[in-house]
């Protein structure tokens, strides 16, 4: 019994056939080897190298990720955040499969955890913009992307809780998480990456899209300037002005 689709699956792989199940059905595969499928709303990736860290953006954390007696395991048993989180993974080596037999590389992912600058927070009533998550923590973290030389993971919202979304930058040696970049009212922050060094400058690049696609329900004020918002309009730009990052 597998947790696949949001439904309880019952399934055998027929013998001989294990390496094409672990290419067409991997997630299925996976779930029958041990596995977990309860990750919800998981999102964007980002890999320190340095450190041999991998980011996880976990847009909220919900549904299977609660505690849910019905589901086949239920591995994962956690409170609902609906603002979610952005996880670390530590990647090692000298690991084992569920076998006991030994994994042939340096980055196995060994634990899994949440920075405190890195999780969301609900609000149980909105504020007076209409936020609905703290707007000095992130919210819905979408896409990542580390910089190794900047030592820093840079994360673009995709969010309902907040009324703009934001780009922040967490410094991951002195852990100071900053905001960076607004986004047009309702609109999602996508495309991020960042050059440390091109022509002896850095640039930190973001897009824009469905600007506007939001409703407060709370303040008017704001939900008047949302409606004038052209819900079909986008920008692509980046943060210039910085030296670069040798």
């Amino acid at each position: 019994m597998v947790y696949a689709d949001a439904y309880d699956e019952c399934l055998i792989v027929r013998s001989g056939q294990e390496q094409t199940a672990a290419f067409l059905e991997t997630r299925r595969y996976a779930a029958l080897k041990g596995a977990t499928t309860e990750f919800t709303k998981m999102e964007g990736i980002a890999v320190n190298a340095q450190d041999k860290r991998l980011y996880l953006a976990m847009s909220a954390i919900r549904d299977s990720m609660t505690d849910t007696s019905g589901e086949p395991a239920n591995d994962i048993k956690l409170a609902k955040n609906s603002a979610g989180a952005t996880y670390s993974t530590d990647l090692k080596s000298g690991q084992k499969d569920s076998a006991g037999n030994a994994i042939n590389s340096d980055y196995v992912a060994s634990t899994m955890y949440v920075e405190a600058a890195l999780l969301g927070e609900p609000l149980s009533v909105a504020d007076t913009l209409g936020n609905t998550a703290n707007p000095d923590k992130i919210a819905n973290t979408d896409n990542i992307f580390f910089a190794e030389k900047m030592r820093t993971l840079f994360i673009g919202e995709d969010s309902g809780m907040h009324v703009n979304n934001f780009v922040w930058a967490y410094n991951v040696d002195t852990k100071k998480l900053t905001r960076i970049l607004s986004a047009v009212a309702g609109a999602e922050n996508t495309g991020l990456q960042v050059v440390e060094n091109l022509n002896g400058h850095a640039y930190i690049m973001s897009n824009s899209q469905h600007h506007g696609d939001w409703s407060t329900g709370t303040n008017a004020t704001v939900d008047a300037a949302l409606a004038k918002i052209d819900k079909f309009d986008a920008n692509i730009g980046y943060i210039s002005g910085l030296p670069a990052i040798k």
